[in-house]
């Protein structure tokens, strides 16, 4: 089929929708060398341009022959200067909404010279560019040059496959670029035929419903050429029940053979392509119709069971083509060439000659992971330490791979569960992740299937759980089932018709993003148990946090926040199904709500097994920064519930980060002042030692226990703070490590996540807590062991009754000094800020004077540090050292003067670490930089008063 494939490409890449060929020429199969005319019709396409409008301009570009090969349409030596009057490019009217101009390419464009023309790119415009003529999809108009030679196709009907009522004439027309013998088919019988012609004419008409196959041959006694077309009369697949056991989505029934089942009501006919069939409609790839009318399927056999096969869905033909909402892996035309080949390797390249849109793909030995995490047992729901983590903005490679690294650095934290944020196939490749597109499939911006499945299991391995974050309250625009029933002209952004089985046409609830699933719906139901199940079984995954679980009603219209928010027993009945459906697929599973809601709904779901959101960020962030706050409400005894099934935490992905608030916003008194950073972070550990202790589950978000302190509205492109930046990337900063009173956070934080986990009296069920006001205190008690948590979070000192459980000697779990109580009701005086965790027995804490830095390097995952910094003494200067050979180390100043050689010698490859004293520098800030064969690099230090 010599140059037929390229008419293909044509209408499968610009006219999906049109029924009509939006660009004729004159000759039919023009070469870069021909005068060309070419004529635009305003009706065609999206007709963008009304059809009084005169005169019309052709803004137009060429597309090189490696581009098309490639399948990239990338416009170059544009001609036509949008928005004006411009004489070469204005187009001759013709009457009837019909243009032309003529154009010689070779002399047209002024391209270079030797360069391949293979296409000639097209948007139409008035004058003043406020009306375009594009595509019926709004992309830009393409029309192919051919080389010299003999070429033929049918050029009328446009696209490849036409759908016609029993009786209906077709007309179809053929062409060739010089005299031939030419003969038409229908079915492989001869219907019509001309002898040394260039055209022929004939109109098809068949009452018989099926799909006929209409194929031109064209014979110039040294060549033959076939172009085919598929007309389809009033296609009725054949009605027949999907085997027993057949799901939705992909079955694989053994190695050559796969099952494709789509639940599509009030759609006529469905056809698949994809690779098996080179993207071509076929009559033996149009699907079954069961007997409902409901549900299409086919067997796509003779496959290769290694191979990774495309495929989508053309659902009444060329009205639409969608990927198949079950698939485990899509390929994305926009996003999947931005994803670093370092994260995922060996993309498969998506079909972009044959198709549009995202495309589905399946493999049927797809099982290429062996677990190890066989004798992992989940930690209690009420000693989870729940780290809440952003891929993208945790590790600077935002890869699973790099997340594993990390691994050491969290457990030696103290979490017992990681939770990721959305991390199913969202839009784009950098986001938050509430975007879902695909729920079965794993977004590759972050690595492979495998690499998500081996970080699972290291997790495991480490006795540490794994929570996803996922989005079931909606979906975006280029989900499957969002695109089958869909009105782009309704509302603001379109939206789903009636008829969708899935969606609301209006969300009901002001907090929707995307398209509201109605979680009432059967197919809903059906889908969201089907999500759950996959990542329980596929991955292994721990259980889940469900993002907008309050969204799951439908007892609900927009700007009725009050009845949103009340208790909803529909709601609760929704989400009960749910968590059962869970718990009968993986027993013991966590289900986390992110509800917010009455605390009457809360209790009757926390009393049947739910976890739920706790968030006390404002009252922790008012405590930190040094104003009157109450934490009870962090206590699921005080909201009367029965089980420790409240997960409270001070920091989400959600609220704006205590240290920022406390640098910005923090109270002062005199010297005592929160905005000075050491100060501040010492807010932040009290914080986390009132936060931690109370009984039940707790959550701390990625790097609060660092005292991350840029803004949740941080801008990283210009540094400033705006709220349209509320999502974007944060800087990621592993090396706050080295700032001595970070360190010191994190080991204060680690030291408490460690009690949570391992010690019975940090989930006893007899405890109380005094927690308002600005003296705090929280009392944990046992038969065996007692403890005493008491805090000062005024900016005064204040005087303090501590209410030791009885007389005798306490331990401070952090310092590891005694105190002798004589009276129970005894008052000391503590100064602003200071707090303390006191046991009646002695235990181990965490060493917050020392730092080890080949330990901490390791820990962070650094490759440079200085330590400590600010320093007034002895520093230790470590870093990697990439290749054996000569090492300078130096301090300069911030003008680049070298103050002083800390050390120069041979040193082998590795880490490296060396210690010098600065006693004798003064004070300020300098530079370590380290200078080798292979490495040079630098970082600031403060010196500071002696």
């Amino acid at each position: 089929m010599m140059k037929a494939y390229t008419l293909a490409a044509v209408c499968l890449l610009c006219s999906f929708i049109t029924n009509a060929q939006i660009l004729t020429s004159d000759p039919p199969f023009p070469t870069v060398n021909d005068d060309i005319t070419i004529y635009y019709n305003v009706a065609s396409g999206n007709a963008g341009i009304s059809a009084g409008t005169i005169p019309i301009y052709a803004h137009t570009g060429v597309v090189t022959q490696e581009d098309v090969d490639n399948c990239v349409n990338n416009w170059q030596y544009v001609q036509g200067n949008w928005g004006t009057a411009d004489p070469n490019v204005v187009m001759t009217p013709m009457g009837g909404g019909l243009h032309r101009i003529t154009i010689n390419p070779s002399t047209f464009y002024d391209y270079p010279n030797g360069m391949e023309i293979a296409r000639l790119m097209f948007v139409f415009r008035n004058q003043n560019g406020s009306a375009e003529g594009k595509n019926a999809d709004g992309s830009d108009i393409w029309f192919d040059l051919y080389p010299e030679g003999f070429h033929a196709g049918i050029t009328a009907p446009y696209l490849d496959v036409v759908i016609a009522e029993s009786g209906q004439n077709v007309p179809i027309s053929c062409a060739t670029s010089e005299p031939a013998d030419l003969t038409l088919f229908v079915n492989d019988v001869e219907v019509a035929s001309a002898d040394n012609a260039t055209e022929l004419e004939y109109t098809f008409n068949e009452t018989t419903n099926g799909a006929y196959n209409v194929t031109l041959v064209a014979d110039n006694g040294s060549e033959i050429v076939e172009d085919t077309k598929l007309i389809s009369i009033d296609p009725q697949p054949n009605v027949a029940a999907a085997p027993a056991g057949t799901k939705d989505g992909i079955n694989y029934i053994n190695d050559n053979t796969v099952r494709l089942q789509i639940y599509a009501p009030n759609k006529d006919f469905i056809y698949v392509l994809g690779d098996f069939n080179n993207w071509q409609f076929n009559a033996d790839y149009l699907m079954n119709r069961t007997p409902d009318g409901n549900t299409y399927w086919l067997d796509i056999t003779d496959l290769d069971s290694e191979e990774l096969y495309k495929f989508q869905y053309s659902i009444d033909v060329e009205d639409m083509r969608v990927a198949d909402a079950y698939t485990e892996m899509v390929l994305d035309p926009w996003n999947d060439n931005s994803i670093p080949e370092s994260t995922y390797p060996n993309i498969p390249e998506y079909p972009s000659c044959n198709t549009s849109q995202i495309v589905s793909t399946f493999k049927i030995n797809h099982n290429d992971f062996t677990w190890t995490d066989q004798s992992y047992v989940r930690p209690p729901k009420e000693r989870l330490v729940i780290y809440e983590l952003l891929v993208r903005d945790f590790v600077h490679s935002r890869s699973y791979q790099a997340l594993i690294d990390t691994l050491d650095y969290l457990e030696n934290l103290g979490v017992s569960a990681i939770q990721l944020m959305p991390f199913n196939e969202f839009e784009g490749n950098d986001s938050w992740g509430y975007n879902p597109s695909f729920f079965f499939a794993p977004d590759k911006a972050y690595g492979s299937a495998h690499d998500l499945k081996e970080f699972v299991n290291e997790c495991h391995n480490r006795g540490i759980a794994v929570i996803q974050d996922i989005a079931l309250n909606h979906a975006f625009g280029q989900h499957p089932f969002v695109r089958m029933y869909f009105n782009p002209d309704a509302g603001e952004w379109g939206q789903p018709t009636a008829q969708n089985p899935w969606f609301n046409q209006t969300p009901k609830h002001d907090f929707n993003v995307g398209y509201d699933f109605n979680h009432e719906s059967p197919q809903t139901r059906a889908y969201s148990k089907r999500v759950l199940e996959h990542w329980l079984e596929e991955y292994h995954i721990d259980g889940y946090r469900f993002d907008l679980s309050k969204g799951f009603t439908q007892n609900n219209t927009l700007g009725n926040i009050a009845a949103w928010n009340a208790y909803d027993q529909s709601r609760v009945n929704i989400l009960t199904d749910y968590y059962n459906h869970i718990q009968t697929t993986a027993p013991g599973s966590y289900v986390i709500l992110e509800h917010l809601a009455d605390n009457s709904e809360e209790t009757a779901l926390a009393n049947s097994g739910f976890m739920l959101w706790g968030n006390l960020n404002h009252e922790y962030s008012e405590g930190s920064l040094g104003y009157g706050s109450n934490f009870g409400w962090g206590s699921y005894v005080q909201r009367g519930w029965n089980n420790p099934h409240l997960v409270t935490y001070a920091e989400s992905h959600d609220e704006e980060r205590m240290m920022y608030k406390n640098i910005n916003f923090g109270n002062s008194n005199g010297a005592y002042n929160i905005h000075n950073l050491n100060t501040a972070l010492d807010r932040q550990e009290m914080a986390h030692t009132f936060l931690v202790p109370i009984p039940g589950p707790k959550m701390i978000w990625q790097f609060g226990e660092l005292g991350y302190d840029y803004s949740i509205n941080y801008c990283t492109s210009n540094g400033t703070i705006n709220d349209d930046c509320r999502t974007y990337a944060k800087p990621i900063r592993w090396d706050y490590a080295d700032v001595i009173e970070r360190y010191k956070v994190y080991q204060v934080v680690s030291g408490l996540n460690e009690l949570k986990k391992t010690e019975p009296l940090f989930s006893t069920t007899n405890f109380n807590i005094d927690v308002a006001g600005m003296g705090k205190r929280i009392h944990l008690n046992s038969a065996t062991k007692n403890a005493v948590v008491i805090g000062n979070f005024n900016v005064t000192a204040l005087n303090m009754t501590p209410g030791f459980q009885h007389t005798g000697t306490w331990y401070d779990y952090f310092s590891g000094n005694t105190l002798e109580v004589t009276s129970t009701s005894q008052q000391y005086t503590y100064q602003p800020g200071e707090y303390h965790l006191y046991f009646d027995e002695q235990m181990q804490g965490p060493d917050t004077t020392t730092v080890n830095v080949e330990e901490a390097m390791k820990l962070f995952g650094l490759d440079f540090m200085v330590y400590p910094n600010p320093a007034s003494d002895l520093i230790t200067v470590g870093f990697e050292n990439n290749t054996s050979g000569k090492i300078k180390i130096e301090l300069l100043d911030m003008m680049g003067n070298i103050i002083a050689l800390i050390d120069e010698r041979n040193m082998p490859a590795g880490l490296q670490t060396i210690s010098w004293n600065v006693a004798d520098v003064a004070q300020g800030v300098y530079l370590v930089r380290i200078t080798g064969q292979t490495q040079h690099i630098s970082k600031p230090i403060v010196i500071s008063e002696k």
